[in-house]
């Protein structure tokens, strides 16, 4: 039996998007009733680090308001949040174990509000759960785990309104498997010798959470500085950091800010950095310091395609650097500082 690696659990995207797209609809609906969801007007999507940034991109698919808060926003900062019997409270958590996510559950169902958990796990049956069925992700960084939930949380959203599953994440499955056949090699020939020592992603509106979580990627498995920049801002002071051991990822979508990210990536490239270009509607190419990946046309599919790139990014930067992307570096982390239940 082959063994699971990160990059294995990369190349399951596509299978694992497709198979939610069959069973997930039904399972969505019978954990909205089992939230007692069906008379709830808002909802709150709550999630910590990558389950993070999948809520912020699946957020444009509901109908209905809805906020999408880190734990901490939600327990000690709400602002003008009102936990009542009109919130649906999703709980956003691959583990299913983040202290601070069950915390907002748990607030949240003594304030009347419907609660839910989206995980990977489902164990806990404190709440009603909708399992996003991606499989055991067991080592490393999660990416299919991202891709699965993004999938689940939208999936969750059309139930949520009686509407089509497949209207805006339909053609998700082709999209991320082109990617994954597609963008490997360019992108490990890309950090070869000398190896970049930093990143600097830059992005612009819808793209953001794309770009977060490739940088949250990056950071857990080849562990380098990575930050990550409005393209505009980048030219507001931080270009001031770059030098020929730079790599530059542009990511979002076609059209002027592309335009202005490009003329970025050549002052980069001639300085003797390097650039990663992943734009939607672009053209895939490959030069001297320079790979630009395809992706569809503007939109979700393409937005959730985008996250590969990035994720194959991060296992061949690790690689280069002689770490692997399984190493846990600190096992005991989560154990000593609270951030997740301990299993029984």
């Amino acid at each position: 039996m082959t063994a699971a690696t990160v990059a294995s659990y990369v190349r399951e995207q596509p299978g694992v998007l497709a198979r939610q797209l069959t069973s997930l609809p039904s399972a969505a609906a019978d954990a909205l009733r089992a939230a007692g969801a069906q008379r709830t007007a808002r909802v709150l999507l709550v999630g910590s680090g990558t389950s993070h940034h999948a809520a912020r991109l699946a957020a444009s698919s509901f109908a209905r308001p809805v906020r999408v808060l880190v734990p901490t926003d939600a327990l000690h900062f709400p602002g003008d949040l009102v936990l009542g019997p009109d919130l649906l409270v999703v709980g956003v958590s691959q583990s299913g174990r983040s202290t601070g996510t069950l915390a907002v559950l748990e607030r949240a169902r003594a304030a009347g509000a419907a609660t839910l958990l989206v995980t990977g796990e489902p164990t806990d049956d404190r709440y009603p759960s909708l399992d996003i069925a991606c499989g055991p992700e067991g080592v490393g960084a999660k990416t299919k785990g991202c891709t699965g939930t993004v999938m689940a949380l939208h999936l969750l959203a059309r139930a949520l309104d009686d509407a089509d599953p497949d209207s805006d994440l339909g053609t998700a499955p082709d999209a991320v498997a082109a990617a994954v056949a597609r963008a490997a090699a360019p992108i490990a020939g890309l950090v070869t010798a000398p190896t970049p020592t930093e990143v600097h992603v830059v992005t612009w509106g819808p793209w953001r959470p794309v770009a977060d979580e490739g940088a949250l990627k990056i950071l857990e498995t080849a562990r380098v500085p990575v930050e990550v920049w409005d393209v505009e801002e980048f030219l507001h002071g931080p270009h001031r950091r770059l030098h020929p051991g730079s790599l530059l990822v542009v990511v979002g979508g076609h059209g002027p800010l592309a335009d202005r990210a490009d003329r970025l990536a050549r002052f980069v490239v001639e300085l003797g950095g390097r650039a990663l270009h992943v734009i939607a509607g672009g053209l895939a190419s490959t030069g001297a310091g320079e790979v630009r990946i395809a992706l569809p046309e503007d939109g979700d599919a393409a937005r959730l395609a985008a996250l590969v790139p990035l994720q194959l990014l991060a296992i061949e930067l690790t690689g280069a650097r002689g770490l692997s992307p399984e190493e846990d570096v600190f096992p005991d982390f989560h154990a000593r500082l609270g951030s997740k239940e301990v299993p029984a």
